[in-house]
């Protein structure tokens, strides 16, 4: 069997142990380039040897794990214009673009797979769409934004948001700018992503009605979490008050969970909703069903 030449876009935590995945796993595929700003900059692992350094040429899929919208982009659309494959954990990028760019992959007999952009190494979207074939998706509701849940949690034990968000940031959960995060956008994107997915209509982060965390009073023994919920009509991300026995109620660290309503009967997943195995994992999958050849489409089913 030929091997896939990949052309990476982006050598951090997800793109290394991606490199490090196609480099010791049984796919047949071979790292042809990675695309990073500084090729000079000092890295907690360094760039593959033997590899080229520069934006994807002559290879069979793109995968980009920059992240951001304005590079990723087109980067997206050139890919997809020539029929290739394109691979992305991109969440911002599919919940502003992913319309334009499942309908570009479709018209060139291109692919589109997104698995790592919801749920980490957690297969949520694959859920979804399995159930979203099998029957009609009443509702979907879940957790799935790490740093609100650590925040949350310490801040029912007592601690003060501040003290909360501090001891975040020390344990790598949130960023130095946490506003991404706090202000319920991540969730927002991940869970636009998902109800297009359930609904078969692309509806972007601009519909989900949304709140963060920011000034939300947590008493002592309370469990308020962010909680992104969606029916085909109404999509909305927001912290809520849950009862202990809940499944959700339980989720903590870096840990996602989704529930889905479909004819009355819940189903319900969860998992690590970041880290860079998983999620690389995720990707690695993605890459699996390309070497079987499938041409998956994201928000467009199957070519």
């Amino acid at each position: 069997m030929p091997r896939l030449r990949i052309g990476l876009i982006g050598w951090g935590t997800v793109g290394s142990a991606l490199g490090e995945l196609i480099e010791s796993g049984p796919l047949p595929l071979e790292l042809e380039s990675v695309a990073v700003r500084d090729a000079a900059r000092e890295r907690s692992r360094a760039l593959p040897d033997g590899v080229r350094i520069g934006l994807p040429e002559g290879v069979d899929v793109v995968v980009e794990l920059a992240g951001g919208v304005d590079g990723p982009l087109g980067w997206a659309r050139e890919t997809l214009a020539t029929g290739l494959p394109y691979v992305t954990a991109n969440k911002a990028l599919l919940a502003s673009h992913g319309d334009e760019l499942s309908r570009l992959a479709g018209a060139n007999r291109g692919a589109l797979l997104a698995s790592a952009s919801v749920g980490g190494g957690t297969p949520m979207i694959e859920m979804v769409e399995h159930l979203a074939a099998t029957g009609q998706i009443e509702s979907l509701r879940g957790i799935v934004n790490a740093t609100t849940t650590y925040i949350l949690s310490a801040m029912g034990e007592g601690r003060s948001y501040a003290d909360a968000l501090r001891a975040a940031q020390e344990a790598g959960y949130a960023e130095a700018d946490p506003s991404f995060d706090v202000e319920g956008r991540d969730a927002a994107q991940k869970l636009a992503i998902l109800a297009s997915v359930a609904w078969g209509r692309w509806r972007g982060e601009s519909e989900v009605d949304s709140s963060g965390i920011v000034g939300v009073a947590v008493q002592p023994g309370e469990t308020i979490r962010l909680v992104a919920q969606a029916t085909r009509e109404r999509m909305t991300v927001e912290p809520i008050q849950l009862q202990t026995s809940s499944p959700l109620a339980a989720v903590a660290g870096v840990e996602s969970i989704l529930e889905v309503v479909v004819a009355g009967a819940t189903f319900r997943i969860s998992g690590p909703g970041a880290g860079g195995r998983a999620t690389a994992g995720a990707v690695y999958a993605d890459l699996a069903r390309l070497v079987a050849g499938e041409r998956p489409i994201l928000f467009g089913g199957a070519s």
